[in-house]
């Protein structure tokens, strides 16, 4: 299973080691993450979080400004975390609705166009019935005026 330490898990368990023993190595903090997550992260970039962690202490001080300085820094990142997570959601909330919105207005125009398409088929059929009910009447129109043409023989043959 490749899971993944975050940065503030290996921090905190380093920060913590630096404080009871100044002089913690890089392999000391690996088995110490091992020990407590299951599972040590990649050498380099474990390695690079000690560094800079070592780094940033002044020799023989335990909580230091500059660690005081770190820890203010943590808490306001942590802050622009919470800031950005609540914007996203507040994104991922106006998208829920824009796509609902969107649905809506698709299913509307479908169903539109669903009746429009049905009455164009009602039109078709009626103007086929009327073309039928035209042509009988020319018909009859016609058989009418072959009768009235063999009355009018008839009646002038008498």
């Amino acid at each position: 299973m490749n899971r993944k330490l975050s940065d503030a898990e290996i921090i905190t368990t380093c920060r913590e080691l630096f404080a009871s023993n100044d002089a913690l190595t890089g392999r000391a903090l690996r088995a110490e993450v091992r020990r407590r997550f299951g599972f040590a992260g990649r050498t380099d970039r474990v390695f690079a979080i000690w560094r800079s962690i070592r780094d940033e202490r002044p020799l023989g001080s335990g909580h230091s400004q500059q660690g005081e300085d770190m820890q203010a820094r943590l808490v306001a990142a942590e802050g622009r975390v919470r800031a950005l997570e609540s914007e996203r959601d507040r994104a991922e909330e106006r998208a829920r609705r824009s796509e609902a919105r969107e649905l809506a207005h698709q299913d509307r125009w479908a169903n539109e166009i669903h009746e429009l398409r049905a009455a164009a088929r009602r039109v078709e059929r009626e103007e086929t019935l009327r073309r039928r009910l035209e042509e009988r009447v020319l018909q009859l129109h016609r058989e009418r005026q072959e009768l009235r043409n063999k009355l009018a023989q008839l009646q002038s043959g008498r």
